[in-house]
């Protein structure tokens, strides 16, 4: 596993050679990955122990004691046993985590990913955190930077999900990439939203239009996290941004 990424959560998936596997973990991993790197990489590590079987194993067994107690900022056992419990029912009726993905995916993913809500914990508004509502701005934040890793294909995305063409994908916006884009110029609105995801896509389409996420864990990690941009120009990023003058 290349080092450069460690500190990411995709590391989780790169600890599985089987694809069903490696589905489970990329979600699981994406899922919480939300605050401050440093306490959500600490509890997955935790979380993936008791799953040292595999996670498909894991969860197919429906054993839930080992969660028991365990817990995550919003989050507390209850809710991370019912996501465990959606997983089961998706892998019963399934096989795999991918097969239920292309089994609602018709080219657009932000509806595929309502559809899962719709399909698996309808009348129900627990775990919208991981399963949002029709209609939701929000940007999907975490799902997008799953789908990055299953469908795109190189050193750090695994690229196993042939059915979503990477043109199609949304840029995952987190704080160092709503940072950017609010600095480029690229972001029209004052909020983090679904909008203000897609624009981004759009103007990073301009430089790769087959493949506008493949810039994600470079402006991410490259310019936001080590390059700390603070979302505004000064005469420091001139000299040092990667981007500035995009």
């Amino acid at each position: 596993m290349p080092g450069h990424f460690y500190r990411d959560p995709v590391s989780f998936v790169h600890r599985f050679s089987g694809d069903a596997d490696r589905e489970i973990a990329g979600f699981i991993a994406a899922q919480f990955a939300y605050g401050k790197i440093g306490p959500f990489m600490e509890f997955l590590e935790r979380l993936f122990r008791v799953m040292d079987g595999g996670p498909v194993r894991f969860i197919e067994a429906g054993r839930w004691d080992a969660l028991k107690g365990f817990y995550y900022r919003l989050h507390k056992d209850g809710d991370i046993i019912m996501l465990f419990e959606a997983l089961r029912g998706i892998l019963g009726e399934h096989g795999t985590f991918g097969a239920m993905f292309r089994s609602l995916y018709t080219g657009n993913t932000r509806e595929a990913i309502w559809r899962i809500r719709e399909r698996y914990l309808p009348g129900t508004d627990r775990l919208l955190f991981f399963f949002p509502k029709a209609g939701s701005a929000g940007a999907q934040k975490r799902w997008n930077m799953y789908l990055r890793w299953m469908v795109r294909k190189d050193a750090v995305d695994i690229g196993i999900w042939d059915f979503i063409d990477p043109a199609d994908l949304t840029m995952p916006l987190d704080t160092h990439i709503y940072k950017i884009g609010k600095c480029a110029g690229w972001i029209t609105g004052n909020t983090p939203s679904f909008r203000a995801a897609r624009e981004v896509t759009q103007a990073l389409k301009k430089y790769s239009p087959s493949d506008p996420l493949k810039y994600d864990f470079f402006l991410c990690h490259g310019v936001g996290i080590a390059g700390e941009c603070t979302g505004k120009r000064t005469k420091k990023c001139k000299e040092t941004c990667a981007v500035y003058d995009l």
